[in-house]
């Protein structure tokens, strides 16, 4: 479209509540409070433009440089897909500069209809600056167009944060006590302690006292009201181990530190020989019932006290855990304490992107009323994730999970995802999204690859169950049958009712030549998801425009799943 024709004038609202749209009145949805600001500051440089340094100081500083510069890349390459073919009209993005050509905007209203950039909250020293100096300047220079007269002198309103307590709980693992007499062993306890605090900490829904903070402590000597004052942990996890032969018996207890009570008690048995030849399975073991035994606390309490009442972390574990069960209580009930959170914490990215997954798995899950609207919301959410911390790679892994499942945004998402492993390769949903999208996409070798690092990597994550739904995905996409049935089969001893683990098992069923299995697992998804024809799943899901999706359909066809 030539500069020359007019037809794609940008109207942009700055004063009171931003809006954007078009000459003819068609509106463009921004969600991402930072994309506003860019595009606030192009609109009141000199000339519309500002250089690319100036930008990223100003929304990301407090992101480094390397993140602050992808960050900008990022925002520039949404607006270019925002606009379309319409980008190169109004926008000239070089190396060092980005221009909002003047000729091509038209500023609506005036100081009287309320603040500069009104409700737009950013955390960044230099946004604020900015915000601030606008507001006081008797004028705002719009992109050499006019010249607006103005007197504003609001500050900017303090957002009031929850600060007296934290939002996740923390847990300190102290050494294994060894048996009496074998005072030799006492290293093997140490060492235990020590891979078991490592395989929490890579749960985000955990904070673990380093190792070399508890080594030190033990438990036979000071009693929990010690232990409290020593380290500021919530959880307490202690215990003895006993040697017979090459195996290793642990007794290990869970102790609430603020009670002094056991949450849970485990006795473990594992291989002596394994675990000091790098066998994680007894590790595994102890973290698994460990995580257990916080998730049960935490929802015994949410079901005996209020929510205003609640700890945050437990409120955050609840949430988490309610939200995968397939109930729609269960389902509403992650929402409320969602909520809670996010007033409580309102510059937390975490939140906004575990409630931005909530409206996605509410679409996904056919339990919307108005898919638009969560469609909406989501995309809002993840943008307000990203706007609070760029460089949060869970929330990179959250949008691109939106821009996949509900945008139909492909290449976005799997840029999404790149970003987020390459910015923290220890994020396991990152992975995990990325290695279902190659799986979409008829890529089986890397979503085996990419899946199976992202179960290593989060051994304990309280929705293991969607982590083996991907992960039969990803094998169906690379003709691993047998591999597809047992992670479909191991996700629903956790989750019964997950009607996509149910599609996978299918599907495996039928490919392996198992008919008569594959047609009962055909009639249980269609009890459990009325009205389901090949037609409509093809309509919802992103592999349909796939050979994966093809050939998935087809076999859930010869299972007996109706055409249309």
């Amino acid at each position: 479209m030539l500069r020359g024709d007019h037809k794609v004038t940008l109207h942009i609202r700055l004063f009171g509540a931003f809006s954007l749209g078009w000459a003819s009145g068609e509106d463009i949805r921004i969600s991402s409070a930072k994309q506003r600001a860019l595009l606030a500051m192009l609109a009141t440089a000199p000339e519309g433009r500002r250089t690319r340094a100036w930008l990223q100081d100003a929304l990301w500083s407090r992101s480094g440089p390397t993140h602050g510069r992808a960050s900008l890349r990022r925002a520039v390459a949404d607006l270019r897909m925002l606009f379309g073919e319409r980008f190169d009209a109004i926008f000239e993005a070089t190396n060092t500069d980005i221009t909002l050509r003047p000729d091509f905007v038209c500023v609506l209203g005036s100081a009287s209809e309320g603040a500069f950039l009104e409700g737009i909250d950013i955390a960044e020293e230099g946004f604020e600056d900015w915000l601030r100096e606008q507001r006081q300047r008797p004028d705002v220079m719009i992109a050499g167009i006019a010249t607006v007269p103005q007197t504003l002198q609001q500050d900017v309103a303090p957002v009031v944060v929850h600060t007296d307590d934290q939002l996740q709980p923390t847990v300190a693992v102290l050494p294994l006590v060894a048996p009496p007499g074998a005072a030799e062993l006492q290293p093997i306890g140490d060492m235990l302690a020590e891979e078991v605090s490592r395989l929490l900490s890579r749960s985000e829904l955990l904070n673990v006292i380093s190792h070399l903070s508890c080594r030190n402590i033990d438990p036979r000597s000071v009693d929990i009201s010690e232990i409290r004052s020593l380290i500021a942990a919530d959880y307490v996890a202690w215990g003895r181990f006993r040697h017979e032969g090459d195996k290793i018996r642990v007794q290990m207890d869970l102790v609430d530190s603020s009670t002094g009570r056991i949450e849970a008690t485990q006795d473990i048995t594992g291989s002596q020989r394994g675990f000091l030849a790098g066998d994680d399975q007894l590790v595994l073991a102890i973290g698994d019932e460990l995580s257990r035994g916080i998730i049960a606390k935490s929802a015994k309490a949410a079901r005996l006290k209020q929510v205003g009442d609640l700890e945050s972390h437990t409120l955050l574990i609840s949430a988490v855990s309610l939200m995968h069960r397939q109930s729609k209580a269960s389902f509403a009930t992650a929402r409320v304490y969602l909520q809670e959170l996010i007033e409580r914490f309102p510059r937390n990215s975490i939140l906004q992107s575990w409630m931005a997954k909530w409206h996605v798995l509410c679409v996904v899950q056919g339990w919307s009323q108005d898919a638009s609207a969560d469609g909406r919301i989501a995309s809002d959410l993840s943008a307000r994730a990203l706007d609070l911390a760029s460089d949060c790679s869970f929330s990179m892994a959250i949008d691109g999970f939106v821009n996949n499942n509900l945008l139909r945004r492909v290449d976005t998402a799997m840029d999404r995802y790149e970003e987020a492993v390459e910015n923290d390769p220890n994020c396991a949903l990152a992975w995990l999204l990325k290695g279902a999208l190659h799986a979409f996409t008829d890529d089986g070798e890397k979503a085996v690859q990419f899946t199976s690092r992202a179960r290593k990597l989060s051994p304990l994550d309280p929705h293991r169950y969607f982590f083996d739904t991907l992960s039969a995905a990803a094998s169906l996409s690379n003709d691993e049958n047998e591999d597809a049935l047992f992670f479909a089969e191991r996700s629903l001893t956790l989750n019964a009712r997950h009607t996509s683990t149910i599609r996978a098992k299918t599907v495996a069923l039928q490919r392996l030549g198992r008919t008569e299995e594959a047609r009962a697992s055909a009639q249980e998804l269609m009890r459990k998801e009325p009205g389901l024809t090949v037609s409509n799943y093809l309509s919802q899901h992103p592999a349909a425009h796939f050979n994966t999706g093809k050939s998935w359909a087809d076999a859930l066809e010869a299972a007996g799943i109706p055409k249309s």
